[in-house]
């Protein structure tokens, strides 16, 4: 899974990240099955969002170091 993850495109992995973090709670809201099941459904959906945005983070940081040893 992890593979799949780091082979998304760094903005797009972003995006997905945000989008998890802002409208999931939402979601869990409107589709409530119960306070633990809500809890246990937040929990996961925030660490998979988590690793999206490490992912993207780690991307763009090592888009950093790599541009930054360019010598002109």
């Amino acid at each position: 899974m992890l593979d799949k993850i780091k082979a998304l495109p760094e903005k797009l992995a972003f995006a997905i990240g945000i989008s998890l973090i802002l409208f999931s709670p939402i979601v869990l809201f409107l589709l409530s099955f119960g306070k633990w099941t809500a809890t246990i459904q937040a929990i996961v959906w925030g660490i998979i969002a988590t690793l999206f945005i490490l992912s993207a983070a780690d991307k763009r940081h090592s888009h950093k170091n790599r541009n930054s040893n360019y010598v002109k």
